[in-house]
């Protein structure tokens, strides 16, 4: 009798294995990678290459989706409210994370309460010209903008961007007064600046320096507090303006509510792709120094820049409605 009911216990449990799903493995699927700015700049090709590197490592496609405008919140938003199973990600800057917080009277998302994964990079941007100018040095800007207050027009990424912060910046810290024209990123403002319709703009590395190696925009100064090595010529803004300094920074999250186990299998990813020689090579030839990929190196970053950009704003009285 015992026999056979041990023979019968043992039918049912294999019989109750076979008809049981196999756990998930995640992911089973591809993972969208929303970028909050428009395709061809220099955030959408940071996006595109971590997107190449993880599918690989995540043995599941990274397509990278472009949602730009209204300095980030929309593409933040639709992160925000997508569902927390892994599948949707953001790669967000300090605009997504720290600035809007202080710019929006009310948010359509919530900048705490993303699920982290880990910290991409920083990088700084360059003072660029058009050359109907002819603007030699930042002094010669400076004396330009001093000479008829409001004539000259700067260009950024949106209003509330690291690029418009740095216009709002240097125009407290030169005592200069410029008019300020936002576009949903550097693949719609380059070619103004090109053409002459606009005058100066803050751009990434990435993008604005080929210009200036193809003689179309002049450069000036870098606002990055030491030069950067792979541009030892070129002066800081903080050279001629002690303490200016403006980066732009990336890190990927996840709606609120994602697995942890999720997300640390997309920040294993991450980080081997961050040490990847081939990654960090071309991410310091955009102009972005890569971080170690950790949610700690996150955490680290906005709680520095928190009471930094705050007073920023508060002091250049940028507000968006």
């Amino acid at each position: 009798m015992f026999k056979k009911t041990l023979k019968l216990a043992v039918a049912g449990l294999l019989a109750a294995m076979v008809a049981a799903p196999a756990a998930a493995a995640y992911p089973e699927r591809a993972i969208t990678m929303v970028t909050p700015f428009p395709a061809g700049g220099a955030t959408d090709g940071l996006a595109r290459l971590l997107a190449e590197h993880m599918s690989s490592k995540l043995g599941q496609s990274v397509v990278v989706e472009n949602r730009a405008g209204a300095a980030t919140t929309i593409g933040a938003s639709q992160v925000m409210r997508a569902e927390p199973n892994g599948y949707t990600i953001l790669l967000a800057t300090n605009s997504t994370l720290v600035t809007n917080r202080f710019l929006f009277k009310t948010l359509s998302y919530d900048p705490d309460a993303f699920a982290p994964i880990g910290m991409i990079g920083v990088g700084p941007m360059v003072l660029l010209s058009s050359k109907k100018h002819g603007f030699k040095s930042l002094a010669d800007v400076v004396q330009a903008a001093k000479k008829k207050p409001g004539s000259l027009s700067i260009a950024s990424f949106g209003s509330g961007t690291s690029s418009h912060l740095a216009a709002e910046y240097f125009q407290k810290v030169a005592e200069v007064e410029l008019l300020h024209v936002p576009f949903k990123g550097s693949t719609q403002a380059l070619p103004q600046l090109i053409s002459g319709d606009v005058d100066l703009f803050f751009d990434m590395v990435s993008t604005g320096m080929p210009q200036v190696q193809g003689d179309k925009v002049n450069v000036h100064a870098i606002t990055s507090r030491q030069r950067m090595s792979s541009l030892p010529d070129l002066p800081t803004v903080a050279e001629s303006y002690e303490g200016f300094e403006i980066t732009a920074w990336f890190t990927l999250v996840a709606p609120p509510g994602t697995p942890q186990s999720h997300t640390e299998v997309i920040g294993k990813a991450l980080k081997e792709t961050l040490a990847d020689p081939e990654v960090r090579s071309r991410m310091l030839a955009m102009g972005i120094e890569p971080s170690d990929g950790s949610p700690a190196a996150l955490s680290a970053q906005i709680k520095q820049e928190l009471p930094i950009i705050e007073s920023l704003v508060q002091r250049a009285n940028i507000a968006i409605q």
